[in-house]
C-alpha cells in the first residue's frame, strides 16, 4: 500500500504564502493535524513554514529502503517522519563515509535537516529483525507518516554535488559521477555503496542464525536425521531409470542413497561441516559445498531437483524466489522439482512466521571454552566472568545447565498454506503438478516448462 497526495493551490495564488499555507492546512487529512500541530511549533520547522504534503508508506517485515536521499528541488530543507506500529533500525551514511545506525522506536519521529537532508544516504535493510542493545527484535507491521513543504523556487544548498538544482542528475549519483564524468569519490569522498541483485545474496541474518548455526551443530544434527522421509523416498523410487537427481541442501546426506542403483545424484549444502558428513559417510558421494542462491552448476544439467527444508531458512521473499530460479536453472525443461517448507499449521504452536528454533546442542558436541562458562560463572574472577559472557553474547547462545546443553537459534520462515503455490505462480515457466501437506511440512512437486 502507498499513498502519495500533493495539493498545489491555484497559481495565482502561490505568492500570498499565508493564504497557501492555509489552504494546504485544510487538505491535509484530518488525522495528521494533531501530529502537525505539534510538529510545526519545533524549531526550524516553525520558520520553514507548515507542512503541506504527506506520504504514508505500509511496510511489511522484510521490506525496507534502498540507500538514497530525497531529491532536492520538489521539497524545502525540513521534512520528517513519523514511525507508527513497529520500531526499525535506520541507516545513515555520510558523503565523507561516515555511518550511523539509529533505532526509532514506535511512536518516535525523525527530522531532515542540513546536511543530514541534503548529502546523507538514508535506507532501511530488508530483513526482518533488528539487533538493539544486544538484543534481537523481530519487526512488525510498520507504518511511516513523512510530512514535507513543497518548494517553489530552486535550491541553493551547500551541497551542489548532490542537488538537481545546481546541474547535478539524480541518476548520475547512482553511478558515482558528477555531470560531465568527474568521480564523486575523488571529489567528495563518497561511497554511495552498492545494491547488489535482489535475493542473490544472504543477509547477515542467514549468515549468523543459519549457516554458522548449522556448521556448528552438524555432527549432533546429522546423529537426529538419519531416515528418510517415507514420501521423498517414494518420489525418488519412482524416477525413470538413469536420472539425474540433484539435492540441494542435502544436509548429511540421508537422501543420496536412495534407489542409488538406478540414478545419478549430486548434493550440495551450504555448510562445510555438513558436506564433509557426507564424505564420511559413503567416499562415493558426489557432494560439495554451494550456496543455493548462486549455484554453481550448469544450466538443465538435472532431470531432478529436490529442496527439503532450505528455503524456509531465507528470510524475505526475494531470496525464496531466488532458491526456486536456481532449483528451476539447473533442471531441463520437462523435469521434475519437490520442495519442502515448515509448515505455520502445525501441532506447535509458533505465534508468528519468523521465529528462532532452539536448537539444544549438547555438551559432548560443543567446544569447551563455551561449556565451561557455566563454571567459570560462579567463580569470583569478575575479570574472567566478564571475557566469558563476552563469547556467549557474541555467539548469542544460551547455557541449559539443566540439560546440559548450549542452546543456539535457528532462523525459520513458516509457510502458511498456499504461500508456496503463490511463490511459484509468480514463475511462469513452471507448473504445479501437486501440492500436500506431509511432516508438519507444505510441499509441492513442479514441472519446468520452458
Amino acid at each position: 500500500f502507498f499513498f502519495l497526495m500533493i495539493r498545489r493551490p491555484p497559481r495565482s495564488t502561490q505568492s500570498r504564502s499565508s493564504a497557501a499555507s492555509d489552504v494546504y492546512k485544510r487538505q491535509l487529512p484530518d488525522f495528521s493535524q494533531e501530529v502537525l500541530s505539534r510538529v510545526h511549533t519545533l524549531p526550524g520547522i516553525a520558520e520553514q513554514g507548515p507542512f503541506d504534503q504527506l506520504t504514508i508508506n505500509d511496510y511489511y517485515p522484510g521490506q525496507g529502503i534502498p540507500p538514497h536521499f530525497d531529491t532536492h528541488s520538489p521539497f524545502e530543507e525540513f521534512f520528517c517522519s513519523l514511525c507508527l506500529g513497529s520500531g526499525v533500525v535506520m541507516s545513515f551514511k555520510s558523503h565523507k563515509g561516515d555511518q550511523k545506525h539509529i533505532f526509532l522506536p514506535q511512536r518516535s519521529l525523525v527530522i531532515f535537516s542540513g546536511e543530514a537532508r541534503f548529502a546523507w544516504l538514508h535506507s532501511i535493510a530488508s530483513r526482518k529483525l533488528d539487533k538493539v542493545d544486544g538484543k534481537l527484535f523481530f519487526r512488525r507491521r510498520r507504518i511511516s507518516l513523512t510530512f514535507r513543504r513543497i518548494k517553489h523556487d530552486p535550491c541553493r544548498c551547500a551541497y551542489p554535488f548532490y542537488c538537481d538544482s545546481q546541474g547535478y542528475d539524480p541518476v548520475d549519483v547512482k553511478k558515482k559521477r558528477k555531470k560531465g564524468g568527474e568521480d564523486i569519490e575523488k571529489q567528495q569522498g563518497i561511497s554511495v555503496g552498492e545494491i547488489t541483485e535482489e535475493g542473490s545474496n544472504p543477509s547477515e541474518l542467514e549468515k549468523k542464525y543459519v549457516y554458522d548455526v548449522y556448521d556448528k551443530i552438524a555432527p549432533h544434527f546429522s546423529h537426529t536425521r538419519y531416515k528418510p522421509w517415507p514420501k521423498i523416498e517414494s518420489f525418488l523410487n519412482g524416477l525413470e531409470q538413469s536420472s539425474i537427481v540433484v539435492d540441494i541442501g542435502c544436509g548429511n546426506g540421508k537422501y543420496l542413497p536412495v534407489n542409488s542403483a538406478n540414478l545419478y545424484s549430486l548434493g550440495t549444502d551450504r555448510s562445510h561441516s555438513l558436506i564433509e558428513i557426507c564424505r564420511e559417510r559413503d567416499e562415493k558421494f558426489q557432494v560439495f559445498s554451494a550456496e543455493s542462491l548462486q549455484l554453481p552448476i550448469r544450466d538443465s544439467i538435472a532431470d531432478v531437483a529436490i529442496s527439503i527444508a532450505v528455503i524456509h531458512h531465507f528470510s524475505n521473499k526475494a531470496m525464496r524466489i531466488r532458491a526456486i530460479q536456481e532449483l528451476t536453472r539447473v533442471t531441463r525443461i520437462g523435469g521434475q522439482i519437490l520442495i519442502y517448507v515448515w509448515a505455520f499449521e502445525q501441532d506447535k504452536n509458533f505465534g508468528s512466521q519468523d521465529v528462532f528454533v532452539p536448537w539444544h546442542l549438547q555438551f559432548k558436541y560443543e567446544d569447551n571454552d563455551v561449556v565451561n562458562t557455566s563454571i567459570k560463572e560462579k567463580e569470583d574472577d569478575e575479570e574472567e566472568k566478564a571475557s566469558d559472557k563476552s563469547k556467549i553474547e557474541e555467539l548469542d547462545v544460551e547455557i541449559d545447565e539443566g540439560r546440559k546443553t548450549v542452546v543456539y537459534k535457528r532462523y525459520y520462515h513458516l509457510f502458511k498454506k498456499g504461500e508456496l503455490e503463490s511463490l511459484i505462480a509468480e514463475l511462469p515457466f513452471l507448473q504445479i503438478e501437486e501440492s500436500f501437506y506431509d511432516h508438519a511440512n507444505w510441499c509441492v512437486r513442479l514441472r519446468r516448462l520452458s
